[in-house]
């Protein structure tokens, strides 16, 4: 596995195994801590809830909302790690550069997810590439969820956009627990000068799921075929929110695809169509993920019940009270807490 990684990615030189994606965050972050010499990370997109990460949240708590977050309270983090983790917006490459100026001579790492819900421009890769590498600081690309639905690979390959370390895990393995860490030597070779570990990390399941599934990904193409099923999914949104005369902003790659209810309840809207498909049969939210086992009658089936729910809903919203014919409580938004 470690071969074949390393073959895929030819920029870096080792591996290190997890298990969890926010482990393998964690554990990359504490390798590009000790690698950099300094404490302070700038981070872009959604890491896990390890205390490096929910830390940005001591200086204010509102640093991660609007980031992804929304409502998250840092209690349990220990205060002495406020100043330590301070959000930056994808594409924003002058709120990079000013938290760059801000905090210049305590900025070991930057960790940047390769690609969420657009893709990245040109200027932002190239300077956060250029930045880093003249500062020594250390660039973790964070593939957990991107890695292996573009490509067969890390996105950051598409983008021409070379780490220091990479982090994956889902795709990776279709499911079963793994993640992997790969890096250039001069930066994974600083795990030998701290201290990692984990019973669980010489378990053989983990490894050989990702083997096949790298393997299968590869022979058969599977990346450009959920491309092409997540547009297919995201073109029907379009058509059927359009037929119906119905508000809504379309995002995400195609693999990772969401849509969003352009009115003023919008969790009303994206509850009540989740009830109207789960009565057609289909367990579906406002968002769709392709899978290599999504073949063309799922599709149809599936785009049909939405249109189904769709009139639904376009009647709804001009009867004015859409909560009406909710059977039950409203969904909650992004990670806020059900309590």
């Amino acid at each position: 596995l470690g071969r074949l990684l390393l073959d895929i990615h030819r920029w870096a030189e080792m591996v290190r195994y997890a298990r969890t994606g926010g482990e393998a965050m964690a554990v990359a972050v504490r390798i590009a801590r000790a690698r950099a010499g300094k404490d302070a990370v700038l981070f872009c997109g959604y890491h896990g809830w390890h205390d490096w990460y929910l830390s940005a949240n001591l200086a204010s708590d509102r640093a991660l909302d609007g980031h992804l977050l929304p409502g998250l309270n840092p209690r349990g983090v220990p205060r002495q790690l406020k100043g330590t983790s301070y959000p930056f917006r994808y594409n924003d490459t002058d709120g990079f550069l000013r938290l760059i100026k801000r905090h210049k001579n305590k900025v070991g790492v930057v960790v940047l997810e390769s690609i969420r819900n657009c893709y990245p421009e040109k200027r932002f890769i190239e300077t956060i590439r250029k930045v880093t590498r003249d500062s020594g600081i250390v660039l973790v690309v964070d593939e957990i969820t991107a890695g292996f639905r573009l490509n067969a690979g890390g996105a950051h390959l598409l983008f021409k956009l070379e780490p220091d370390i990479a982090v994956f895990g889902k795709g990776i393995s279709n499911g079963f627990p793994m993640a992997a860490v790969i890096g250039k030597r001069k930066a994974m070779e600083m795990a030998q000068d701290t201290f990692i570990s984990s019973t669980y990390w010489t378990e053989r399941i983990g490894p050989a799921a990702a083997l096949r599934t790298i393997r299968k990904l590869r022979e058969k193409n599977v990346p450009e075929y959920l491309i092409e099923t997540g547009r297919k999914v995201q073109d029907g949104w379009k058509d059927i929110a359009s037929k119906y005369g119905i508000k809504i902003e379309v995002s995400g790659i195609y693999p990772l695809g969401h849509f969003l209810f352009r009115y003023k309840n919008p969790l009303v809207l994206k509850t009540l169509f989740t009830q109207l498909m789960l009565e057609k049969g289909f367990l579906a939210t406002n968002a769709f993920y392709a899978s290599y086992a999504h073949k063309d009658g799922h599709i149809e089936r599936y785009l049909k019940s939405a249109d189904e729910s769709f009139r639904f809903i376009s009647k709804a919203i001009k009867g004015g009270d859409p909560g009406k014919y909710l059977k039950g409580p409203v969904c909650h938004a992004g990670f806020r807490r059900l309590s």
